[in-house]
């Protein structure tokens, strides 16, 4: 549980998973929340490149799976430093929406959803300051 391999794994789980939000759920939401037709479009189109993002993501950490121990701790700490600041970027969107527009929670990011962020961020940063050389 606690080797580069399986941090990896997991990450690229979590990325693919991504893309069922941002190609599947998206189109739903955005149909729902926007009444402009080039909005729409837009939101449709902005999610169909978040979910190409995760994916590329995704197919780049399988690839990494297979470093050295020494560049996969690099590329550990790297990734967990980037994953802090997706975390905070994610934590302040949740509440700006949160004051903005309390009484619609889909335009908020699943609490149990940042919870999972906040985890795999920990997961990340913990293996990549525990691996030994």
């Amino acid at each position: 549980m606690l080797k580069p391999k399986m941090v990896f794994t997991v990450l690229a789980v979590w990325f693919f998973f991504h893309v069922v939000i941002f190609w599947i759920m998206n189109p739903t939401g955005v149909e729902a929340f926007i009444d402009n037709e080039k909005g729409q479009l837009l939101g449709r189109q902005l999610g169909y490149i978040g979910g190409t993002c995760c994916i590329l993501i995704g197919v780049v950490m399988i690839l990494l799976r297979d470093l050295d121990l020494a560049l996969a701790k690099r590329v550990l700490l790297g990734v967990g430093g980037s994953l802090v600041i997706l975390d905070a970027i994610l934590i302040a969107t949740n509440n700006s929406a949160m004051n903005k527009f309390p009484d619609e929670p889909m335009l908020q990011t699943p609490l149990p959803a940042v919870a999972l962020w906040i985890g795999l961020t920990a997961y990340t940063l913990y293996v990549g300051f525990t691996t030994e050389d």
